[in-house]
């Protein structure tokens, strides 16, 4: 269905050459075009005159529209083909201004550029809408995990906060519409992209001008090491991975420690995502989702590592078993178990 709008008007015959001038009413009419391209709806305009060779001009002006709504809301305000004519009344004859809303109604043929236009929409539509989604997914997914890695937990939660109100306004804007352009969609979409592009940039410099300032210290500090675990025998070492302990060249390890004694374990986060280490109560359970320097439970110090950070946790147990430990941010793959003896 196509609802056209109609604009009759007649030019006086002594007037047509100064309606043709670039200044002109045609020249207004042209460039009006192009704001028509912007409105919701919009299909097509033509402007076509009689071409009789003595007397007034009738000058027809047509705009297309693919729904009653938007044809409604561009006549009910300016500007528009009648308020452009209405600005030229030195040029037609008074009260020829006529304005028609019509409805067309089509054959089963069609026109061939309607019918090539809908065959492309239908073959590329289905094919290029999920491809632009699944990319922009993808997008939103990479970016933020990396913003999320570069940002304290407070941070991180005021920014998922920020974003899920963001998406409900964008959501409740196009559905509070029966059309929205496809400049302001697009616009949306651009501007959303642009900020997680540069968002994920940022994390990304940031996150290898860390690596470089770790790097030296991290040498530096081996022979250290090393000695500390030959000289103090209740000083071991843990690498934090993604995802993953490491100890002893083992993932998920099994740590023996003498029963009694304080145990302090070096820790390093070697990955990229946020870690931390915590050990389970003497009921073997995990009483806190996220544990917390100085609570009850064994907790690393400090209790959120960065990519690159160094810390330790200390610990003792009075009585034999095996105790269990988590990541609270991986707490299903990042796991391993103190076996006091």
């Amino acid at each position: 269905m196509e609802y056209i709008q109609t604009v009759l008007v007649q030019i006086q015959a002594t007037m047509t050459d100064e309606a043709s001038r670039p200044q002109g009413l045609l020249a207004a009419l042209d460039e009006h075009r192009s704001f028509l391209e912007q409105q919701p709806g919009f299909q097509d305009m033509r402007v076509t005159r009689s071409i009789n060779p003595e007397g007034n001009v009738l000058l027809v002006i047509e705009t297309h529209w693919s729904d009653d709504n938007s044809l409604v809301e561009y006549e009910t305000r300016e500007p528009n083909v009648s308020s452009i004519i209405n600005q030229h009344q030195d040029l037609i004859v008074a009260d020829s201004l006529q304005v028609l809303d019509m409805e067309a109604l089509r054959t089963a043929s069609g026109r061939p550029a309607d019918e090539a236009t809908e065959a492309t929409e239908r073959l590329a539509l289905p094919l290029l809408i999920p491809l632009g989604i699944m990319a922009f997914a993808l997008l939103v997914i990479y970016g933020l995990s990396r913003i999320y890695l570069e940002v304290s937990n407070e941070v991180a939660t005021g920014m998922a906060a920020g974003i899920a109100l963001g998406i409900m306004f964008v959501a409740w804007y196009i559905a509070s519409r029966p059309s929205v352009p496809g400049w302001q969609i697009g616009s949306i979409t651009v501007l959303a992209a642009t900020v997680l592009a540069g968002g994920t940039i940022f994390s990304i410099v940031e996150n290898d001008e860390g690596e470089a300032s770790g790097e030296e210290p991290a040498a530096a500090a081996s022979p250290d090491d090393g000695a500390a675990a030959d000289g103090a025998p209740g000083s071991l070492a843990v690498s934090l991975g993604d995802n993953f302990f490491e100890f002893d060249g083992e993932t998920e390890p099994a740590i023996a420690v003498a029963a009694g004694e304080e145990i302090t374990i070096d820790l390093t986060n070697d990955g990229l995502a946020i870690h931390n280490m915590h050990i389970a109560g003497t009921d073997n359970e995990f009483g806190d989702a996220i544990c917390e320097l100085g609570g009850e439970e064994p907790c690393s110090d400090p209790d959120l590592f960065q990519a690159g950070d160094t810390g330790s946790i200390t610990f003792s147990f009075d009585e034999p078993g095996t105790f269990i430990f988590r990541c609270d941010f991986h707490p299903a793959e990042m796991i391993g178990t103190i076996k006091v003896q």
